[in-house]
C-alpha cells in the first residue's frame, strides 16, 4: 500500500512546521537569559541615571560592555546546550547587529541634539522596541509583544512621567526585559 502525493506533501509540511517550531522554541530558550541579563543592566543603569543625573550616563559605558560580553557568553552556552539551534553565522551576525545598533544610537545622539535629557532616556527603549518587534514579525512572535510593550511604555513615560522617567524606564524597560526573558525561557 503506497502513500499518495497529497499525503506525502502533507507529511513533509508537518515535518517542516514541527522543525521550525522546534528551532523557535530553542531560540527562545537561548534568548531568555540574555533578555534577563539586559533587564538587570537596564535596571542598574536607569536607577543610576535617576539617582545621579549629572553622572549617571557614565555608568552606561561599562554596563553596555558587560552586557555585550554576557550576551556572547550566554549565547555560546545556550548553543552548547541546544546544538541543533546553532545556526552558522548567527554569532557574528548578532555581534554585528549589536555594534550597528550601538553605532546608530551614538550617531543619532550626536547628530540630533536632544531638546531635553528625557529624549536620551527614552530613545534606547524606542529603538529596542522597534528591533524586537521587527525580529518578531520575521521569526518569533513573542519578540513582537515584548517590543511593542517596550515601545508603548517608553512613550507613556516620555509623555506623562518625565520627572520620574529614569525610574519608569528602569521598571518598564529593565523589569520588562527580565519578565520577557522568563517568558521566553518557559517556551
Amino acid at each position: 500500500m503506497g502513500i499518495s502525493r497529497t499525503e506525502a506533501a502533507s507529511a513533509l509540511t508537518d515535518i517542516e512546521q514541527t522543525t521550525g517550531r522546534s528551532y523557535e522554541l530553542r531560540g527562545y530558550r537561548i534568548a531568555g537569559p540574555i533578555f534577563i541579563a539586559w533587564g538587570v543592566i537596564w535596571v542598574i543603569g536607569y536607577l543610576a541615571t535617576g539617582l545621579y543625573p549629572q553622572s549617571g550616563g557614565l555608568v552606561w559605558i561599562p554596563l553596555d560592555l558587560v552586557g555585550f560580553v554576557l550576551s556572547a557568553l550566554l549565547a555560546r552556552r545556550g548553543k552548547a546546550a541546544h546544538p541543533a539551534a546553532a545556526d552558522r553565522g548567527t554569532g557574528w551576525r548578532s555581534i554585528a547587529l549589536a555594534l550597528a545598533v550601538t553605532a546608530f544610537l551614538g550617531v543619532t545622539f550626536t547628530l540630533f541634539k536632544a531638546s531635553s535629557p528625557a529624549v536620551y532616556l527614552v530613545y534606547p527603549g524606542l529603538i529596542c522596541g522597534l528591533i524586537y518587534s521587527a525580529i518578531g514579525i520575521w521569526r518569533m512572535t513573542r519578540y513582537v509583544w515584548i517590543g511593542a510593550g517596550m515601545f508603548a511604555a517608553s512613550l507613556v513615560g516620555f509623555y506623562f512621567l518625565q520627572p520620574w522617567l529614569a525610574f519608569w524606564m528602569a521598571g518598564v524597560g529593565g523589569v520588562g526585559l527580565i519578565l520577557g526573558g522568563l517568558w521566553m525561557r518557559r517556551a
